[in-house]
């Protein structure tokens, strides 16, 4: 199953991130992962506050329980102000879920 690994929050997005990425790249588990450009650069419609959104990682896993465990070796879930959402990624047939 993939997931959508989604880091948000306040402060400093760029936490060091290795043990998680060497983790995740090691198992063969990481399909990729991008920081985004400062919100204030973004475009929103219909405009309002951007959302704090700083970056994200799509995995591959076999099930929820070692998305959820390779998500706490995120330095986000342990940030005050930072966190990680964890979204499936809906299979285009839906038989995921």
């Amino acid at each position: 199953m993939k997931f959508l690994l989604i880091l948000q929050g306040a402060g400093d997005p760029r936490l060091p991130r290795d043990e998680f990425e060497r983790a995740a790249y090691d198992a063969g588990e990481l399909v990729s992962g991008e920081l985004l450009a400062d919100p204030q650069l973004s475009v929103q419609l219909p405009a309002s506050e951007p959302t704090r959104i700083d970056g994200y990682y799509v995995i591959d896993v076999e099930n929820r329980a070692r998305a959820i465990e390779l998500a706490h070796l995120l330095p986000d879930t342990q940030t005050p102000d930072r966190s990680v959402e964890i979204r499936a990624l809906m299979h285009p047939t839906g038989t995921d879920f």
